[in-house]
């Protein structure tokens, strides 16, 4: 076995012991660190599989059965990060919906059954003999299948909570850099697979690959385990070290003492009513560089410079909207006098901080 098979079974075992610390992790969501386990594990497997392959002990009578058994996996992983970041945003329990999920893999298994089902010695003479896909019935199309799927749980991942209005900037920070890792991880597959079937690249440096993938599944597992932190109110650069602001030179101390200091400038101010406010405006105001008007923005209140300023002037339009029946004004006329440029936007802004648009709010403080 060769020194650099070793590494990647080092790295295979590293993957099982990671997958057992997820299961038994008291910290976070019991069910989403239960799929981040699960995940882990296929991967260890998979990459256990592979090092079996490269030093040849896959081709012996004690490991025949592994043969091809991954080939499922890669229609599994897509799933299970979906249903992690379903559970960790959302807290959603299984639906029945989420069986169809189990189609793609079933699938596989059908067309590679008949392999499955060999004994060894016939497995061992059908593999070394060169049969093997005159029993696993595995059409060439199916892999670019498998990667558009693998791409279309990433994407559905992505388009599902990208969106959502119900979780901070850091959130939304940690999903794309969470579904970003399964995104390079299918990439860095797809790209195999594609050099190899249009002859570019000898399959036997699968190794290269693999090593793509090792980064991008460590990634993945990282920002699984850092979710905890996330979602209880740590920013993005307390729990990944190597994400900070260029050059800060904000003490913690000088940093709090400019977030009361930005809360006086907007109740003092009012620049949200202004509908051209730019960050640099505040930070004029503020007499700090833009950069660290946008850190004490991010850190403290864990929304974008435009969600921070919207916020405001949804408050103030929720004011107007309780007194419109003295004060007559419509519905563009209230977004004009609060700072947003249009009434769309308006609309938009005020369903996500409220859950409400402007009519059916005034509805409802009316009747509670």
């Amino acid at each position: 076995m060769t020194f650099s098979v070793l590494i990647f079974l080092f790295f295979s075992f590293s993957g099982v012991l990671l997958s057992l610390l997820f299961l038994l992790k008291s910290k976070g969501h019991g069910m989403a660190n239960r799929l981040l386990s699960l995940y882990t594990f296929l991967f260890s497997f998979e990459l256990l599989n592979n090092c079996l392959r490269w030093s040849g002990d896959l081709y012996t009578s004690r490991f025949i059965h592994l043969d091809l058994t991954h080939f499922p996996l890669w229609v599994i992983y897509g799933p299970i990060v979906y249903l992690y970041s379903r559970r960790v945003l959302s807290k959603s329990t299984f639906k029945i919906t989420d069986l169809l999920f189990l189609i793609p893999p079933i699938g596989i298994i059908v067309l590679l059954i008949p392999f499955y089902l060999l004994g060894s010695a016939k497995k061992l003479e059908v593999v070394k003999s060169g049969h093997t896909w005159d029993y696993a019935l595995f059409p060439s199309f199916v892999i670019w299948l498998i990667i558009a799927l693998m791409f279309f749980y990433a994407f559905l991942t992505y388009l599902s909570f990208a969106w959502r209005t119900n979780i901070g900037l850091r959130q939304h920070k940690w999903l794309k850099w969470f579904v970003g890792s399964y995104v390079g991880f299918v990439s860095s597959f797809g790209l195999y697979i594609t050099l190899v079937r249009f002859g570019l690249m000898d399959p036997s440096y699968d190794y290269f690959i693999d090593l793509g993938i090792v980064f991008f599944i460590g990634m993945l597992a990282f920002f699984g385990f850092v979710q905890p932190e996330i979602f209880e109110g740590k920013t993005i650069k307390e729990v990944i070290p190597f994400i900070k602001y260029k050059k800060t030179g904000l003490s913690p101390a000088l940093s709090f003492e400019m977030r009361q200091k930005l809360l006086d400038v907007m109740q003092r101010e009012k620049p949200h009513l202004n509908n051209e406010l730019r960050l640099d405006d505040i930070s004029r105001l503020m007499n700090l560089s833009r950069n660290h008007t946008s850190q004490i923005i991010n850190e403290h209140f864990n929304l974008s410079f435009f969600d921070f300023v919207n916020r405001y002037r949804i408050k103030e339009a929720k004011k107007l909207l309780m007194q419109n029946d003295e004060n007559r004004l419509t519905m563009t006329q209230i977004a004009y006098d609060v700072g947003f440029n249009n009434r769309a936007s308006f609309y938009k802004a005020f369903k996500k901080f409220t859950d409400f648009n402007p009519s059916d709010y005034i509805k409802h403080t009316a009747t509670s």
